[in-house]
Formats: C-alpha cells, structure tokens, sequence
C-alpha cells in the first residue's frame, strides 16, 4: 500500500520538498478496467482516471492505491480524451468527435455547462494557482493538427491567448504551477513546455516502455498513465529549488 508521510521536524514554514531526480517513479498501480487510462486529472482527494472503453467512463479512485471508488459515464459515449479538475468538484472533459468541452459533476458525471473549443480538445489542463485546481478560471486546451495551445476560459470557452507547441501529440497534458510549465509526452520522453512559447525547457524519460496517454500534476508529482495500463507516480520537483534556511528546520516528504 502507497502511503504519503510527511514528518516535520522543527519550525517549518512553506517548506521546500525534499530533492530528488526529476522523473523518478515513486509509485505505481493498475488502471482501474483493463482498457487503456485516456486522461488523468488530481483534486486534493481523489484521482479521476478517463478509461477508454464502451462507452467511455470516467473512475474516481483513491489517490494512495489505486483502488475504485465509483464510475461514470462520459456525456458522450465515445471520442473523449483530455481531463482536468479545477475546484469545487469540477472534471472537464474534452471531446475530439464534436470539438467539446464538458464540466461534470466530479462525484455523478452530471453535466454542469459545456461550450464548443473550436478545436480538437485532445488534452486538458486547469491554470491552476495551486493544487487541486485552485483558483482556475481558465484551461489549457491542447491540440495536434495544428500543434497549438489555448487558454480557454472555463465559462464559455472564449480563447484568452494562445501558442504554438513544439512537439504535435493528441494526448492529454497537465500544467505544473510550480515550474510554470506545461507536461506533456512525445516519443520516449515527457517534456515540460513554455506556457507562453511552446518549447520544451524540460524533460525526463517516460517510466514505462509503454505510450503515455494521461498526465496530472499535484503536491510536486506527475501522475502518468501509459498504454500498458497502469498509472505511474513520478518526481516533479522544483527544477531549481531554494535552499531553506536552517532556522526554519527540514521537512522530509517520502512516498512509499
């Protein structure tokens, strides 16, 4: 079993995560079906997983193991495959068969609003201020022919600004607030992106010889989910973390 220990040890203050190996896999578990995991998505609580099968359906798992909570079904049967959480029990999901955007109900896949992208919305990311989809009022929404990003606002989808991206993929991404930068997969690496040019500034080795297809961001990890069907937890640390002062002690963050 998975479990996340934090110890604190002193006075910690906004402590800085302990420093590890960008990429490294500190976890993994099977997809929840043995159909392939299409798109992730993290709250504070919960991983949502999108899961291509027939219809498509939507699992809410436990975030430590894997293990399944509930399910629904996607507002289209078929054709979806970006996912993102903003807070207040929000999954969007992207359609690529009708260029749509949904904002479902995170618990019953109940449809809240939804509002057409003008594009393919094959990867979704909150623009998150924090984890957990906090203070979202905007999502990225990615695309692969053409090879661009979009801002897009969560009302009603209008495009606040957007770019092009270097590598084409149709793949869902994850944004990290921490880093500034967008993940998403290309050939045998997953690389972090400029959230205002499109290039890569970043990048690791995926954790599996497997195509990745889903990525969430939270608490200075990656959550991955790869064509072998199992979701991979890996290490997304600052890539230049501060030094903390010794008078504000040391905190130690295992995931084990």
């Amino acid at each position: 079993m998975i479990k996340f220990l934090v110890t604190i040890l002193g006075l910690a203050v906004a402590a800085t995560p302990v420093i590890a190996r960008m990429g490294a896999v500190v976890a993994s578990f099977p997809s929840p079906t043995t159909n392939a995991p299409w798109g992730l998505a993290r709250s504070n609580d919960y991983l949502y997983v999108l899961v291509y099968s027939s219809p498509n359906r939507v699992y809410l798992l436990r975030w430590t193991n894997g293990s399944v909570l509930s399910s629904w079904i996607t507002p289209r049967a078929d054709g979806n495959r970006g996912l993102a959480y903003s807070w207040g029990g929000h999954v969007w999901i992207g359609c690529y068969q009708n260029d749509t955007v949904y904002d479902c109900v995170d618990t019953t896949g109940s449809v809240r609003t939804s509002w057409s992208a003008g594009h393919d919305p094959y990867g979704l990311a909150p623009n998150q201020i924090a984890d957990g989809g906090y203070g979202t009022t905007a999502l990225y929404v990615r695309d692969s022919s053409p090879s661009y990003v979009w801002l897009q606002s969560l009302t009603n989808g209008s495009v606040q600004s957007s770019f092009s991206i270097a590598h084409s993929s149709a793949s869902d991404f994850a944004y990290d607030h921490h880093n500034l930068t967008l993940w998403g997969p290309y050939g045998t690496n997953i690389y972090g992106y400029n959230r205002y040019s499109g290039l890569p500034v970043l990048s690791f080795q995926r954790p599996a010889n497997a195509s990745v297809y889903g990525l969430a961001y939270h608490g200075y990890y990656l959550w991955v989910a790869c064509s072998n069907r199992y979701i991979y937890v890996v290490h997304c640390p600052r890539e230049y973390p501060a030094v903390q002062p010794a008078t504000l002690g040391r905190v130690k963050a295992l995931f084990r």
